[in-house]
C-alpha cells in the first residue's frame, strides 16, 4: 500500500504567522494534488513569461500547476525517502532543483497531449536584461523613420547617438546595439524591444514524470 503522509505537519520557523499559514496551505495543496492526480511532472521553464504561462494553464484547465517557491514545493513532496509524501516523490523534489526555473504539473491528461500543449506554447519573446544576445545588431548612420521626433531624447538616453534632422530622428554614426553572445544590459534590452527584435524564446520542457504507483521516469524534454 503506497504510503501517505498527507496529515504530517512541517515545521516552518522564522516566519510571520500569516506567512506560515500560507506556506502550510501550499504544502497541503501540493500533497492533495499528489494524492489526486494520475501523473506529476517537473516542468522546466526557459525565459518565463506569465502571459504565456497563463495560456498553458488554460489549455490544461483540468490540471494544477505550481511555479515559484521551489524550496517549499520540495518540502511538500519530501526531499528524502524518509520525508517523502508518497513513494518516489523525493526524486521529483530533486528534479525541481535542476538548472533554471521549474515547477510542478499535476494532471490526468495523457502524456502525448501534455507534450503537445507544451510544444505549442513555445513563443518568441523580447530578451530581458541579463540575457545573452543571440545575434549582433548594428544600426547604420542615417534616419530612423520608425521613431517619432518626440522619442529622440529617450533614444539618446538609451545610448543611441541620435539627433533631430528636420524633425526626423537620425543616427549621427553607425552604432552597435549589441554583440552576439554578450550579456544585454537594461538599455540594450529596451532598445531591442523598441526595434522589434526578439532574442528570447519561452519554452516549457518535461524533466521527469511520477505516478502514484511510485514509478519515476526522467525525461529529456
Amino acid at each position: 500500500m503506497p504510503k501517505s503522509r498527507r496529515d504530517k505537519k512541517v515545521s516552518l520557523t522564522k516566519v510571520q504567522k500569516k506567512t506560515h499559514g500560507r506556506k502550510q496551505s501550499i504544502i497541503d495543496e501540493v500533497r492533495a494534488c499528489a494524492d489526486r492526480y494520475g501523473s506529476v511532472y517537473v516542468v522546466g521553464v526557459t525565459n518565463m513569461r506569465n502571459v504565456a504561462l497563463q495560456r498553458v494553464r488554460a489549455n490544461l484547465a483540468t490540471s494544477r500547476m505550481f511555479f515559484g517557491r521551489t524550496k517549499l514545493l520540495s518540502c511538500a513532496l519530501g526531499r528524502t525517502p524518509s520525508e517523502e509524501h508518497r513513494d518516489g516523490l523525493h526524486h521529483v523534489s530533486k528534479a525541481l532543483h535542476g538548472q533554471g526555473e521549474a515547477g510542478l504539473l499535476f494532471t490526468d491528461v495523457p502524456h502525448a497531449d501534455v507534450q503537445k500543449v507544451l510544444n505549442e506554447a513555445q513563443l518568441e519573446e523580447f530578451a530581458r536584461a541579463g540575457a545573452p544576445a543571440t545575434e549582433a545588431v548594428e544600426l547604420p548612420e542615417g534616419p530612423l523613420h520608425q521613431f517619432p521626433h518626440n522619442m529622440e531624447p529617450y533614444l539618446r538616453k538609451l545610448g543611441l547617438p541620435t539627433k533631430l534632422d528636420n524633425g526626423i530622428v537620425t543616427l549621427r554614426c553607425n552604432h552597435a546595439v549589441c554583440q552576439e553572445g554578450a550579456t544585454l544590459d537594461a538599455d540594450q534590452a529596451k532598445l531591442l524591444q523598441l526595434l522589434g527584435i526578439k532574442m528570447a524564446r519561452f519554452e516549457l520542457s518535461l524533466r521527469c514524470r511520477w505516478t502514484p504507483e511510485g514509478q519515476f521516469e526522467e525525461m529529456m524534454g
